[in-house]
């Protein structure tokens, strides 16, 4: 097992220098292959060009594009709106709001990371001039930001769909329930928090308000009922919906709000571009280090060890869940959801483990990485929004883990929650 402690090695030296994540993959590949005479030279190119030999793998920009054109388009504005009329008046005020919206764009763009700076954006100035601190408003949009990788169209969905062999559709359908508790759990959350620190709350602004918000944005709206339907009804493979929805959003922002110009259009296609090359490059380069893994039974000498603790369904679904949240401290999701996740997945079916059930558990617990240190990638995206510092935002997040932890439990011991729409269509 040498060479795996040398994979991992040059892993964290590269990553400790801040360069690409996919560069760090292939550089630990490389020296493998340089140490190790029993990986040809031939197998790094081929499990690099075979990586993405999926044509399924084409709904990924296709996702990435539509958080950007609803991020640059006025999208964000209207379900803001919307959330404003429906929950500023709870105790907490803009924080149900901020959560609220996010639930609401996350269940369009499919990404935690357009989520957070589209509605963090927004949302970290509004609360902080409310009276809110800069730390809280970036816990708040951190967390709430999240909920884009369950409720549908979700990428992390696509990509276990992709490397487990199941049904992205059953995915997005069995992300439904997650997404939305997720969304309560953290309202919950903040609300217990603004009894506290008798956080502000706005006055009910009546019926008449939120139906004029809701007529702001109802071409919005369309979208997820629109993704939600053809999924379920298999009239289109995710990654048709994918070009669809992207095809609608670019109508209805260009052309019928006028809130993108066509300059805007192509700016925010090369830089979705550069986002979805980003995890494409990761699944490329990933081969090789799945090749080596299988090669040197790695995978295997782990699932057997978990195995061989002869754990329960259940007890097993939460060993997995805790061993993803603290490989999390160290990778994001997408390298959890390509080189970690496929061999559990294997060991959970084989223990009487719906698949989509261990999905939806599997893709939440990847989550918590976004908000986790040190990737965490959504805490330093907010921090750079409000001016706090991380530290700062860390100690606000304490009551929102829990609310995480909580939920992550409710999941594994309910398996209701992620596979009820599905066995009711």
């Amino acid at each position: 097992m040498d060479g795996l402690w040398l994979i991992i090695a040059v892993f964290m030296i590269v990553a400790i220098l801040r360069l690409p994540i996919f560069l760090s993959i292939i550089l630990s590949t490389v020296s493998y292959a340089l140490v190790y005479p029993d990986m040809p030279d031939i197998a790094l190119v081929q499990t690099m060009l075979s990586g993405l030999d999926r044509s399924a793998f084409a709904a990924i920009p296709y996702y990435f594009l539509l958080g950007s054109v609803m991020s640059a388009g006025g999208m964000a504005t209207r379900l803001l709106r919307l959330a404003r009329a429906l929950f500023s008046w709870i105790k907490g005020g803009l924080a149900h709001v901020n959560i609220g919206t996010s639930m609401l764009f996350g269940g369009i763009s499919g990404s935690a990371t357009a989520d957070a700076s589209a509605i963090g954006a927004l949302m970290i100035p509004a609360m902080k001039k409310d009276g809110f601190t800069p730390a809280y408003a970036s816990a708040v949009t951190a967390s709430s930001a999240a909920i884009g990788l369950l409720i549908p169209p979700s990428i992390p969905m696509v990509l276990f769909g992709l490397f487990n062999n199941v049904s992205v559709g059953d995915l997005f359908l069995a992300g439904i329930v997650p997404g939305v508790l997720m969304a309560v759990y953290l309202s919950t959350a903040a609300w217990w928090v603004a009894r506290k620190g008798q956080h502000p709350q706005a006055k009910w602004s009546g019926w008449r308000e939120v139906w004029q918000a809701l007529k702001s944005c109802i071409l919005v709206l369309v979208l997820p009922v629109l993704i939600t339907f053809s999924l379920s009804t298999g009239v289109a493979t995710p990654t048709e919906v994918g070009a669809i929805a992207v095809a609608y959003a670019v109508v209805i922002s260009v052309f019928v709000y006028q809130d993108i110009s066509l300059g805007t259009l192509m700016k925010t296609i090369c830089a979705s571009a550069a986002e979805s090359a980003q995890i494409l490059s990761i699944i490329a380069v990933s081969g090789g280090v799945l090749w080596i893994f299988a090669n040197m039974g790695a995978a295997d000498a782990l699932i057997n060890q978990v195995a061989g603790l002869q754990l329960s369904p259940t007890q097993l679904l939460l060993v997995i869940s805790m061993m993803l949240i603290l490989a999390g401290t160290v990778v994001g999701p997408g390298l959890l959801l390509i080189l970690v996740i496929p061999p559990f997945t294997a060991l959970a079916v084989s223990n009487g483990i719906d698949v989509l059930h261990f999905g939806v558990v599997a893709v939440f617990s990847s989550a918590v990485s976004l908000v986790t240190p040190p990737v965490g990638i959504l805490l330093f995206l907010t921090a750079s929004q409000s001016g706090a510092s991380v530290m700062a935002i860390l100690k606000e997040m304490v009551p929102f883990y829990i609310a995480l932890l909580l939920l992550l439990m409710s999941l594994i011991y309910f398996p209701v929650l992620s596979l009820g729409i599905g066995q009711l269509l």
